[in-house]
């Protein structure tokens, strides 16, 4: 972590994909303080493709970040690190107190877009498979391997609505379920036989084939599923630890609740991106990013720390479900 950042800013930004950088990049065109603090862990880190972003279908995640990044440069008074919020406090005047590292810098606004962490399927050759055959979002890649045999791994009473989700690019998909998860009971099978989806009973083991060229799964009990491409959903764990010790709202799904600006029920805390309800696709996350920024600067009228700071000016409107 670069010592110098400054002590304090008008926003901080936590998180630094594209809901964050997108946040980032309009506190800066409001000419807001602002420091972004990225931990580097983004969900699409391990993808090849990003798809569906208006005029840059697909593109690289890799490539979007770091354009995003270098997009910033124009904003002389927004800095980005390297580094991870250890603690966030509210502070008696109103204010947010995080550490950074070893350092402590004061916000007047926050800005949480700490996105979600998925849990990954144990087996041989996931993370050489993964993003090149093997997904978790029928959403985004989908239509890239219609098609094609789809094997689905997962547990949970949704995986009949998530295999079937699969129906919209191909006709052949194939469940492998561990008969150990109790959710996945008769009325699961029903579901997924009405739909014409095969259950296969095992544990998967180990993929086979290279990357790109998926021959199918290995079971624990030696036996095969053909197949040319994954798709896996266990768990999406949002990262709402700094959240929640804010203070701020959660749904039943641990997601931070907000309002049409991506205001949290904590006044100056903002939140974009997949650590909010909804759909998790990255052109959302870049428009929830520019709501947030927007409100986020808005709200700041008469309490900026830069020189070209706007007059004051009535706040944001305060958080409401309605």
């Amino acid at each position: 972590m670069s010592r110098d950042l400054p002590s304090t800013v008008d926003a901080l930004v936590v998180g630094g994909g594209v809901a964050g950088l997108s946040a980032a990049t309009w506190l800066g065109r409001y000419q807001r303080s602002t420091l972004v603090i990225d931990a580097g862990q983004h969900r699409s880190r391990y993808t090849d493709h990003t798809h569906g972003l208006l005029g840059r279908d697909p593109i690289s995640p890799h490539t979007l970040l770091a354009q995003a990044r270098a997009g910033l440069d124009q904003y002389p008074h927004v800095i980005l690190r390297d580094g991870t919020v250890a603690a966030l406090e509210r502070t008696e005047d109103g204010r947010f107190l995080a550490t950074v590292d070893s350092m402590e810098i004061t916000a007047q606004r926050i800005v949480l877009a700490t996105g979600v962490r998925d849990q990954f399927p144990q087996i041989a050759g996931f993370e050489d498979h993964y993003g090149t055959d093997v997904y978790h979002c029928p959403a985004c890649d989908g239509f890239d391997v219609r098609g094609q045999a789809v094997i689905v791994l997962g547990t949970g009473s949704h995986m009949p609505a998530y295999a079937s989700e699969m129906l919209d690019w191909t006709d052949t998909v194939r469940v492998v379920t561990d008969t150990t998860d109790r959710a996945f009971a008769e009325d699961q099978r029903a579901a997924l036989h009405e739909h014409g989806i095969e259950v296969v009973d095992g544990v998967a083991e180990a993929l086979l084939g290279a990357p790109g060229a998926l021959e199918g799964l290995r079971l624990t009990d030696g036996s095969l599923v053909e197949g040319t491409t994954v798709f896996f959903s266990y768990a999406h764990h949002p990262t709402n630890s700094l959240a929640a010790h804010l203070g701020c709202e959660l749904d039943d799904e641990g997601h931070v609740v907000v309002n049409v600006c991506q205001l949290s029920s904590v006044e100056g805390v903002y939140a974009a991106g997949d650590i909010t309800p909804g759909l998790q696709l990255v052109p959302i996350a870049i428009a929830q990013g520019v709501a947030a920024g927007v409100a986020c600067a808005t709200s700041l009228r008469g309490h900026g720390t830069t020189d070209q700071a706007p007059d004051p000016a009535p706040p944001t409107h305060r958080f409401t479900t309605e």
